[in-house]
């Protein structure tokens, strides 16, 4: 209960700080307002999405506050707030609402999905991550939040006994943790998480601990000596941004092979640890200068290669032949850069 009462106070505060600091109003109502919610209030929040959505000026006389940057954000929040308040069914009808406008960013997909699946309409919710998908899966690069959104989608097709498909392959192949998502998504294991029988929650425990360990022991691992892939849209602007690196990587097609040449070359020298990471230019770019040298530097690649390995970036490889290749084609690693006489 103490920890209640400090979100609620937290509240107050930053809502005391609106009046000093109009210029950060939309901060600090989103912000009250999630403190709110963390104090179990969500009716506490609501009239702060609202304030948000209507603006208006106090006194009347004032110009109003600027328009909320994101309506269909806050108004995602408020779907959440209103189920957690009892008033299911106005939340549906904002949540169509929202639907309708075909938010620009993901994450009102994503927390109009979610609350959906906590409140046991997983129909509702495979539905909204299934457009969610539709409208921000890039066929080049698999961003944070795609990656977000393809998880939750595995998770609510899990529980509702879907069969995998193409896409719930992809986040296998983006999960990077030691357990798959197979058995992070089992069904009786999301449940027993939610159980109050103790025997559960003791079991869930040691499931988790012998995770821990699993996790630890690959942290102690060394990380892969891993070779840099280019997509095609990315090497296209690397090559139109820095045209010295032409000669190095070719065409698409050309790098493509050199990066399979060049992981069996490792191979067959008996390097362990082998991975694929993938390149993008806008952190390319972060990690020059993180390093204080041009991006057309000869040598950058290659440092910017092992910093992305080193993070947990890479991809092992091989990948299993019926699993999705490491380039990110639509057919299996067997049968694209490792179909037999490839490279």
């Amino acid at each position: 209960m103490s920890e209640q009462r400090e979100h609620a106070a937290e509240a107050e505060r930053l809502l005391r700080k609106v009046l000093e600091y109009p210029d950060d109003r939309e901060e600090l109502l989103l912000a009250a307002a999630a403190q709110w919610i963390l104090a179990e209030l969500p009716a506490e929040a609501l009239p702060l999405y609202d304030e948000l959505l209507n603006p208006a000026s106090d006194p009347p006389s004032d110009p109003p506050p600027d328009p909320v940057s994101n309506p269909a954000l806050v108004q995602a929040l408020k779907v959440s707030a209103l189920w957690d308040t009892g008033a299911e069914q106005a939340a549906r009808e904002l949540a169509v609402m929202v639907r309708a406008q075909a938010p620009a960013s993901l994450p009102p997909w994503q927390i109009i999905g979610e609350t959906f699946e906590v409140h046991d309409d997983l129909p509702a919710a495979a539905a909204w991550l299934e457009d969610a998908t539709d409208h921000f899966l890039s066929p080049d690069e698999v961003t944070y939040e795609a990656r977000r959104i393809l998880i939750t989608r595995h998770r609510v097709r899990r529980l509702l006994g879907e069969a995998h498909d193409d896409r719930d392959h992809l986040a296998d192949y983006v999960h990077s943790a030691p357990v798959t998502l197979d058995e992070l998504h089992d069904p009786k294991r999301l449940w027993s998480l939610g159980s109050d029988d103790p025997a559960e929650v003791r079991r869930e425990i040691e499931r988790l601990r012998a995770e821990l360990a699993d996790h630890r022991a690959a942290l102690s691992r060394p990380y892969p000596l891993a070779v840099l892939y280019w997509p095609e849209a990315e090497l296209i602007a690397l090559l139109t941004r820095y045209p010295v690196f032409a000669a190095d990587y070719g065409s698409y097609p050309e790098h493509l092979r050199s990066v399979e040449q060049a992981l069996h070359a490792l191979s067959a020298t008996g390097a362990p640890h082998l991975g694929v990471v993938t390149a993008t230019l806008p952190t390319y770019e972060a990690y020059a200068r993180t390093q204080s040298l041009p991006p057309a530097t000869p040598s950058l690649p290659a440092a910017y290669a092992t910093s992305l390995a080193a993070r947990g970036h890479a991809t092992p490889w091989p990948p299993p032949r019926t699993a999705p290749c490491w380039c990110g084609a639509p057919t299996p690693y067997g049968e694209h850069c490792g179909r037999p006489g490839y490279p």
